[in-house]
């Protein structure tokens, strides 16, 4: 169990600014940020796992996406949080809410920070995070089924599998076979 705490004197409307785990703060993107994640979404295994990370990841496509955060989180569309360890960026997690009715949970860890549990912890905050700001009774997830590491990182979390579906990969430019999951409430491992 991972003791999660939102920052209090960092509230707003649409979402805390920051969410405290053990090993972890997780925080808006700022305008600096751009470059670490051009750097570490650059990495070719890590976009090729996702749907939305280009790739090659040219100059400017960071900043645009993180001047877009306010607009998303105002519209309780989007919450991106930058995952940062002892101040470093090392990744990215965030919950979407999708037009047909459903929120999503999606992330990133750079390659360097693989295998040290940080996705599951920053998952686990954010999983926190949207049962608390959604009125839902379940989340969804998904990875692309030749994405072993997401699916444990899931499953760790009380994902269950849903289904199959073909999903657009920014970085493949093609469609690629992926695996959907569930989380119901009652069952969320925070």
């Amino acid at each position: 169990m991972l003791n999660v705490k939102i920052d209090p004197e960092n509230g707003e409307q649409n979402g805390p600014q920051r969410l405290i785990t053990q090993r972890l703060v997780l925080r808006h993107f700022t305008a600096a940020d751009a470059p670490a994640i051009q750097q570490l979404g650059g990495d070719w295994d890590v976009a090729r796992m996702l749907s939305r990370m280009p790739f090659p990841y040219v100059d400017g496509l960071a900043a645009e996406w993180i001047a877009r955060h306010a607009e998303m989180r105002a519209g309780n569309r989007e919450f991106p949080f930058a995952v940062t360890l002892d101040g470093t960026l090392i990744g990215c997690v965030g919950a979407t809410a999708h037009d047909h009715g459903t929120v999503e949970i999606g992330y990133w860890i750079g390659k360097s920070w693989w295998n040290q549990g940080f996705a599951t912890e920053a998952a686990r905050a954010v999983i926190g995070f949207a049962f608390g700001h959604f009125a839902l009774d379940h989340l969804v997830a998904g990875h692309f089924a030749d994405n072993h590491a997401s699916g444990t990182v899931l499953t760790k979390l009380g994902f269950r599998y849903t289904g199959e579906e073909q999903r657009w990969c920014e970085a493949r430019q093609q469609e690629v076979h992926a695996l959907t999951m569930a989380l119901q409430r009652k069952d969320a491992r925070l």
